[in-house]
């Protein structure tokens, strides 16, 4: 186990993704994960609003390297390479940020956030649009150098949760 599957707060979150994973119900009828069965194949079953948001992903790269000896490095990746850890993907979300790529208002400046098995940690709604609009694109990606489960673990430990879906 790691430094930062020990603590208090990535503790508290595995606990409630697990309450949440045995009381859920069908998503809403704007889900595409519940939608389509092959959208969301493969995902972490993560619920979104249980998912850390990491809104600065420089300091998140510097802190997790500072604070956890973890490296990452930016690529570019196809989104159709990448599958979602969270379990809801809200449709009409997408199509905004879809709406978004097509005007050319989509900065590259702030990447998807993946771990280095090729989930997405922070992003979903950017990496659904180019995955339904583009899935060949190659998009900007931040890459944690470890695998899902403790790239989660890092990023619940730095960063805040998400507001409600």
């Amino acid at each position: 186990m790691t430094d930062w599957t020990n603590t208090k707060s990535y503790k508290k979150w595995a606990s409630n993704v697990q309450k949440y994973k045995r009381t859920r119900r069908a998503g809403s009828p704007k889900d595409m994960c519940t939608k389509s069965k092959t959208f969301c194949k493969g995902s972490k079953d993560i619920p979104r609003k249980l998912m850390p948001q990491i809104y600065d992903v420089a300091a998140f790269s510097k802190t997790i390297k500072s604070k956890y000896g973890v490296k990452s490095h930016r690529t570019k990746l196809s989104a159709d390479k990448l599958r979602p850890s969270q379990n809801e993907i809200n449709e009409e979300r997408v199509d905004s940020v879809i709406a978004d790529i097509k005007a050319g208002k989509l900065s590259h400046k702030n990447p998807i956030v993946v771990s280095q098995d090729g989930f997405v940690v922070d992003g979903h709604h950017r990496w659904a649009a180019f995955k339904k609009h583009n899935p060949d694109l190659k998009i900007p990606v931040l890459v944690v150098e470890a695998p899902i489960k403790d790239a989660l673990g890092l990023s619940v430990a730095v960063s805040k949760n998400r507001e409600a879906f």
